[in-house]
């Protein structure tokens, strides 16, 4: 039988998002060519307060999507920090192990995609 984590990574699918002109990216070999709102592996795991196994652990879950830069350097979108900031918060807090971090480190990350859609529908409407 599988480890969590194989299991975590079977179950998730590619991460996709939409941009506010519409614009429907993938994560799966997307090129940046900015680094304006993103951050390497280093500067993101700090920023959130993770040490850089807790970070690994959270790429090997598969719930984090990482982007490419032109010069293949892999870096990650400042729009995460905050549900991985929340989510590994509580996990401390309830003393929650890495698998549950991650479940709910992704489930963070799909409201605040939910919430961004709402809100671009809703000035959608509002502007008709």
């Amino acid at each position: 039988m599988g480890s969590r984590a194989d299991t975590m990574r079977s179950a998730s699918r590619p991460h996709t998002h939409r941009h506010p002109h519409n614009m429907q990216t993938s994560y799966s070999g997307h090129v940046l060519l900015s680094t304006a709102d993103h951050l390497s592996q280093s500067e993101f795991a700090g920023i959130c307060g993770l040490s850089p196994a807790e970070f690994q652990e959270l790429l090997d879950y598969g719930v984090l999507p990482a982007d490419q830069l032109a010069d293949a350097q892999i870096c990650f979108s400042r729009i995460y920090i905050e549900p991985v900031q929340t989510a590994y918060r509580k996990a401390k807090d309830f003393d929650l192990d890495v698998c549950a971090a991650a479940i709910f480190t992704e489930y963070l990350i799909q409201i605040h995609h939910l919430r961004r859609e709402l809100a671009s529908l809703q000035a959608r409407l509002a502007g008709q």
